[in-house]
């Protein structure tokens, strides 16, 4: 086990910063959480991730991982001891992997989401993925889970009901409940406020 200070910097409510947070949570490693602002690169940031300048980027021991796919399988590897997020079949494992790729290109976005349903009937969205806590292809899906009802909420999107995809709404329903989205996820209003602050952003380029 790694003993180096951990630091992930992140915008609170960015989904792909949920997805970081999640996988340290779910290793029980301690961290330090440094909050970011679009308007205001900070020097750590720009220094730490100088080619895409994007975020999260975790901070361990001296060398940056950006961008949550990366991050989620470091922290996997970097802990081997804690709750792994694979199963240690090969072809389950495989199979893990190509889930949580289907579900960062296929359904991670809202709009995927909510025009693309017949991609939930090919996922076996069981609470919990790998059959014994928070998974790999879990930390992909999870963030969809506060996103969601705030755009349904918000724009009257469609979401699929429980009928269509049972699964999925009883993997959403136990994710909410587990201890490290209750860290992830951020405040309704605070998720809201980020939203509107990038829709004005994205409005005004």
């Amino acid at each position: 086990m790694s003993t180096d200070s951990v630091k992930l910097l992140i915008l609170r409510a960015s989904p792909y910063a949920m997805r970081a947070i999640l996988a340290l949570e779910a290793k029980g490693v301690k961290y330090e959480l440094i909050e970011e602002d679009l308007s205001a690169q900070s020097q750590l940031w720009l220094e730490f991730n100088p080619v895409y300048k994007k975020i999260p980027v975790l901070l361990h021991g001296g060398k940056a991982i950006p961008e949550s796919l990366f991050i989620v399988l470091y922290v996997d590897e970097a802990w081997p001891e804690r709750a792994a997020f694979f199963p240690k079949d090969p072809y389950a494992r495989a199979m893990t992997h190509f889930c949580g790729d289907f579900i960062d290109k296929k359904v991670a976005h809202v709009s995927t989401y909510c025009t693309a349903q017949f991609g939930f009937t090919q996922l076996d969205a069981k609470p919990f993925f790998n059959g014994t806590g928070i998974g790999y292809a879990d930390i992909f899906l999870a963030p969809l889970a506060a996103w969601l009802r705030l755009f349904v909420e918000l724009a009257g999107i469609r979401a699929p009901t429980a009928e269509e995809a049972p699964k999925l709404h009883k993997f959403f329903n136990a994710i909410r409940e587990h201890p490290a989205t209750k860290v992830a996820f951020p405040d309704p209003d605070e998720l809201l406020s980020y939203v509107i602050l990038h829709l004005k952003r994205t409005m005004a380029a």
